[in-house]
């Protein structure tokens, strides 16, 4: 074996094995424990924050979407929830504020990011919801997608939904 070859091979475990340490260090850096479904909304310099009970109070509706999970394939589901544009308002964010916006940013407590344009929220195909066909859509820490879960029902790929919801930020 080749002097270069035997270099490579070094290289390769020695990432394979920085990988494992990294992982392994940060498996715990996400505490969720006091996380009830609180979701921040963020616009300028103001902030506010909606609890669980004051989203699901809102006017939700019922509606059918295809998920598409890497696991699972695409299935027909039944969900309740409410529009995005409509907690936005609840947060005092003004549809107008969102127009003017470039991009609406919402944010899941596992580090996952979805950007929507501004048209795509008022053309009220995006909602925050809080039930999967009937049932609540749990915690990280019991295994489900919730509390509060991004639901874009014009994604036919569900690549810009975002489970476990904590913050929206209007840009």
């Amino acid at each position: 074996m080749s002097v270069k070859n035997k270099s490579v091979i070094f290289v390769i475990v020695l990432l394979a094995i920085a990988t494992l340490v990294l992982a392994f260090l940060n498996k715990g850096s996400i505490d969720v424990s006091g996380y009830e479904g609180t979701v921040k909304f963020i616009s300028g310099e103001n902030s506010i924050e909606l609890s669980f009970e004051e989203i699901t109070s809102l006017d939700y509706e019922e509606f059918s979407a295809v998920e598409d999970t890497s696991s699972s394939g695409p299935a027909a589901r039944k969900y309740k929830g409410v529009l995005l544009k409509e907690v936005l308002n609840e947060a005092s964010i003004s549809d107008e504020v969102i127009l003017s916006s470039t991009k609406i940013m919402v944010k899941g407590l596992d580090g996952y990011v979805v950007a929507i344009p501004p048209e795509e929220i008022m053309g009220n195909t995006s909602y925050l919801v809080f039930e999967k066909d009937g049932k609540e859509l749990g915690t990280m820490k019991s295994g489900g997608s919730g509390p509060i879960q991004l639901v874009v029902k014009s994604d036919p790929f569900s690549q810009r939904w975002c489970k476990y919801v904590s913050e929206v930020i209007v840009e």
